[in-house]
């Protein structure tokens, strides 16, 4: 995991690079010397490899801390979601990130099903109409779906109820393939049954055309999901506009949920593993990693 000093050591040597290219051309512009401009062009240089031997070393702390967490994991998360099926979704930003967390729950004991990839479509405002009829048309199990909901609302609410509710396993089956074969998620392995929990991991949010939409709809399903059990959203970063932050900053949903940020990084799957233990056992949870909104870093115990 990249922290915030290889970011400054990066933008550094931005810095200098631009800063040569001004000297250089306002030299030439004025008739400097040659030696003045060459002894600049060797001071960026030595610079710049100061610069990139620095950038090396934090890269390698970064994989060595990696590696630390990766071998203490075991006697961090052993058996504390033994006897326990979790299931993982993952946002299309979310797909890399989602076979660390799937690695780090089957340490802790877990029987992991997925990850369902949900796809892009899904989460497109123009596609909601299309979302609430197939969830009406698919989803016998449910008495009631949210009322003027979204499609991804909706639809989130038929995915949580397969997934985590009591329907039997041929009903949830039926309404996950009816969504896959419509092209909102890859269609998992045969559902043999309801888990005892989720993880919805996600990525950097949406910044482009409708962002806003996508990334609520992102709230909206994991919202779902924790309407129906023990829930955590996991995620890169808590930043402006991030499913995360949305969360954190709702009085009612960060009850209802845990969330962690830093997933990308094996210290966030690590805490994720150990926020559904505390979900799963507790039915309390909290908001971990190392963002400014987080309440902490791990769960307490």
């Amino acid at each position: 995991m990249i922290n915030f000093r290889y970011h400054v050591v990066s933008l550094a040597a931005a810095f200098v690079a631009l800063a040569v290219g001004a000297v250089f051309g306002t030299a030439a512009a004025n008739g400097s010397t040659t030696d003045v401009l060459r002894r600049l062009i060797d001071t960026a240089h030595e610079t710049n490899d100061q610069l990139r031997q620095t950038t090396d070393q934090l890269q390698d702390e970064a994989s060595r801390k990696d590696d630390y967490i990766n071998d203490t994991a075991p006697a961090v998360l052993r058996g504390t979601l033994t006897n326990r099926r979790i299931v993982v979704l993952a946002t299309p930003s979310g797909r890399q990130q989602a076979e660390g967390v799937i690695e780090k729950l089957e340490v802790a004991g877990a029987s992991v099903f997925g990850p369902i990839q949900i796809h892009e479509s899904f989460f497109d405002p123009k596609n909601s109409m299309d979302l609430l009829g197939l969830t009406r048309r698919s989803g016998p199990m449910l008495d009631t779906l949210p009322s003027g909901s979204s499609g991804a609302e909706t639809a989130g609410a038929l995915l949580a109820a397969a997934l985590l509710g009591p329907p039997s396993s041929a009903e949830g089956s039926a309404a996950i393939a009816a969504f896959a074969h419509a092209g909102y998620l890859a269609e998992p392995k045969q559902v043999d049954g309801r888990s005892d929990a989720a993880v919805l991991v996600t990525g950097a949010p949406y910044v482009e055309r409708d962002s806003a939409e996508r990334n609520n709809a992102i709230v909206a399903l994991a919202a779902q999901l924790a309407t129906m059990g023990p829930t955590v959203l996991a995620g890169t970063v808590s930043s402006d506009g991030s499913a995360m932050a949305a969360v954190r900053d709702d009085d009612a949903l960060n009850l209802q949920l845990s969330t962690v940020d830093g997933v990308a990084g094996a210290q966030g799957q690590v805490v994720t593993a150990l926020a559904v233990a505390e979900r799963v056992a507790t039915n309390r949870g909290g908001h971990y990693g190392t963002a400014g909104d987080a309440d902490t870093l791990i769960p307490s115990g």
